[in-house]
């Protein structure tokens, strides 16, 4: 269930940032990906959308540019709330994976950066 509502929490600050924040609007205007987080049973995810300079969310766990898969939801819970070092500490041990394209993954990273500051 935490790792749900920390998908959740990362979609509000997305969401919210898209529609007040003049240099996130500008930060994704150019850019179109999907990108997902989830787990590798598949059963708990989200989709995060950019497209036309607008963000948007869904739960469509197969359809996407670039994935972050984990092995299961409470280690990513773990890792994920440890910020950046935990996520790459948790692919560095192969508790998670990169699926798809990484230059994809690599600019949500940035926009996820952006939003967590």
């Amino acid at each position: 269930m935490r790792f749900i509502i920390l998908l959740k929490f990362i979609a509000f600050k997305f969401k919210k940032a898209a529609s007040t924040n003049k240099n996130f609007k500008k930060f994704l205007l150019g850019h179109e990906c999907r990108i997902v987080i989830k787990t590798k049973d598949e059963k708990k995810g989200r989709r995060f959308l950019f497209k036309d300079g607008k963000f948007s969310t869904d739960t469509i766990l197969d359809e996407y540019d670039a994935a972050m898969v984990w092995n299961d939801a409470k280690r990513g819970f773990n890792a994920m709330r440890k910020g950046e070092d935990g996520i790459q500490d948790a692919l560095a041990n192969h508790l998670a994976g990169i699926e798809g394209s990484l230059h994809s993954f690599s600019w949500f990273g940035a926009a996820l950066n952006f939003v967590m500051e």
